[in-house]
């Protein structure tokens, strides 16, 4: 009898090791699913050349590019729940098996807490992954963990020749995974403490020395970043302080992992009595990992809402909005666009009784920024929708999501020329071949799509001409209150948006702003002609204003008097002035009516 609860320890690591990939992989489906697909729609990999280029040429360059490309296949949520896990787990793993000869059932227990703090890190982006947060960062976390353990692992090797040689790559390796190099040393030292100090302190010493050394080099000579930035690349995202910090305490409980387990004692075999005490400790760190996850119910059904409107599921969407304890704004607002998508009447649902509960991100300028882009192109209102998913594009880093929005809102105002663009950036990644054929057929067919697709039609027709209920919603106003034009970029996008709609009124008023911007510098050659259009209109003040080249003014005057002599009919003659702003302005069609001017706070 005694013999049948005796358990190998070989047999019960390999138990534990399985045990903890099932319950990670059964967590993150039950659970994680829709923040799993968040990070791949909030993420961008591009197989073009001008990409890699960008994303190398910052600290731990590398990494990023390969996590970018691992995050990109969390589209499919079932993919990223068995990658996270399985990523993991083989840490786990190599903890369990690189640090002592024989096992220990406190060391399995040990050995998986590192892990489980990962996951946490990984799961505790919170609503910053709306807000300059790239969503590969997490793959980054973990990617690099996975590479530091096996370079310590490398570093155990009896054979002196192997153990330099796995110091001299850890070393040189900071270039390529960044802050996972000196850890990898780190991790090492740890485990050499009881067995040569000497040896422990200079893999410290030199994991340490790397770690402030080769970030200056990266900071200042090759990559011309900020210190702080080269010195945690790839983790450190300076407003998203929860995930970053959360992520210091997993790498020192990495580091101090080996430390502990060597002072575990070491067995061959144990009785199912003496494992209770570490069973229990082992389920309830995994207990612990799991409550210590982020789990705000808003949170994760904004992800939910915005992974079925991805998957233009509209009923779901209002089920699922409509299922909601506390419903924010934000919340409300896809219901709202759920319901226009399935031709319901929603005149009353913007008086719903409700108080929200608003969230701050720390992006000092736009505390609600989710859904406006995904609003305005619910109501039929294109520009307004591009003009925002190009901001925060701009602003809050490139990803999926919103490059797809932009793509939308060109087939919708009727630009074959712009949608082809978008079309082609989204097919130099790898897993939107079949989304670009699909829309590709609607590139010059705006009506095709109005005829397979019923919620566009709704789209199309809700937003009327005369309606202008839609500008008090308008967040390019509260952003600019909310800023007082201290971010040029905003600025400058909303006044070459008023340029893009033909409306030089709201130009002209908003000039002093432009010359704020370009005080001291030539202003962009729209931006000149538009003002040289002012004055042959009777308002001097924009040439007054800013800088405009007096060969390009005359020029102007001349083409402004040819293009009216020609005329309508004389679009052709006057090709010569293709890809100015006066050939756009005179004979470019634009999808005025959606748009709405509007005062630049001052």
């Amino acid at each position: 009898m005694k013999d049948t609860l005796t358990f190998k320890m070989k047999t019960l690591e390999y138990a534990s090791i399985a045990l903890l990939f099932i319950v990670l992989f059964t967590i993150s489906i039950v659970s994680k699913q829709d923040f799993l697909y968040a990070l791949h729609d909030y993420t961008l990999y591009l197989d073009s050349d001008p990409f890699r280029t960008i994303i190398l040429s910052y600290g731990a360059g590398c990494l990023s590019m390969v996590s970018r490309f691992i995050t990109q296949f969390f589209i499919s949520p079932v993919f990223g729940a068995f990658t996270v896990s399985a990523t993991l787990t083989a840490i786990f793993a190599i903890l369990l098996k690189s640090f002592s000869k024989q096992g220990n059932a406190k060391k399995i227990v040990f050995a998986a807490i590192p892990p489980l703090a990962l996951f946490v890190a990984a799961c505790n982006l919170e609503y910053l992954i709306f807000d300059k947060v790239d969503g590969s960062v997490v793959m980054s976390l973990l990617l690099g963990s996975l590479i530091a353990v096996l370079l310590a692992w490398w570093m155990q090797v009896e054979n002196k020749i192997s153990l330099y040689l796995a110091i001299v790559v850890a070393e040189f390796s900071y270039f390529a995974i960044g802050i996972f190099s000196p850890l990898s040393m780190l991790i090492g030292a740890s485990s050499y403490v009881k067995k040569d100090n000497k040896i422990a302190m200079m893999l410290a010493g030199i994991g340490l020395a790397s770690w402030f050394g080769f970030n200056y080099l990266t900071s200042n000579l090759l990559h011309y970043e900020v210190y702080s930035i080269a010195l945690f690349a790839p983790l450190y995202v300076s407003h998203s302080s929860t995930f970053f910090f959360h992520s210091l305490i997993a790498l020192a409980l990495l580091i101090v992992c080996p430390l502990v387990a060597s002072k575990c004692g070491e067995e061959t075999e144990l009785s199912a009595k003496r494992l209770i005490v570490p069973g229990i400790a082992f389920v309830l760190a995994i207990v612990v990992a799991k409550l210590c996850c982020y789990n705000d119910e808003s949170f994760h059904k904004i992800l939910r809402l915005q992974r079925l409107e991805n998957e233009e599921k509209w009923g779901e969407m209002i089920s699922e909005a409509r299922n909601t304890t506390h419903p924010t704004s934000d919340i409300y607002a896809y219901y709202v666009e759920a319901l226009i998508a399935n031709g319901e009447n929603v005149d009353q649902m913007f008086n719903f009784p409700v108080e929200w509960e608003g969230y701050s991100t720390s992006n000092f300028c736009m505390p609600h920024m989710i859904h406006y882009e995904d609003f305005a192109f619910a109501t039929g209102n294109y520009c307004m929708s591009l003009f925002h998913a190009m901001e925060y594009y701009q602003l809050t880093g490139e990803n999926f999501r919103r490059l797809k929005r932009m793509m939308r809102c060109a087939v919708m105002m009727e630009e074959p020329e712009l949608t082809e663009k978008y079309l082609n950036v989204l097919e130099t990644s790898t897993v939107y071949s079949d989304y670009v054929k699909e829309w590709r057929k609607y590139k010059n067919n705006k009506q095709q799509l109005l005829a397979d697709k019923e919620a566009y039609k709704n789209f199309d027709s809700y937003f009327e001409k005369k309606d202008d209920w839609f500008h008090a919603y308008s967040a390019a106003d509260f952003i600019a209150e909310r800023s007082n034009i201290s971010n040029p970029k905003i600025a400058e996008a909303r006044i070459l948006t008023e340029l893009y709609a033909k409306d030089l009124e709201s130009f002209a008023r908003d000039i002093p702003v432009a010359a704020q911007i370009y005080r001291g510098h030539v202003p962009p050659k729209c931006i000149q002609e538009a003002a040289c259009l002012c004055a042959i209109m009777g308002n001097t003040k924009p040439v007054q204003s800013i800088t405009v080249d007096r060969t390009l003014a005359k020029n102007v005057q001349k083409g402004v008097k040819e293009i009216q002599k020609a005329g309508k009919k004389g679009k052709n003659k006057m090709k010569k002035y293709e890809g100015s702003y006066l050939y756009y302005y005179f004979y470019k069609e634009t999808d005025t009516k959606n748009y709405k001017g509007g005062d630049l706070k001052k």
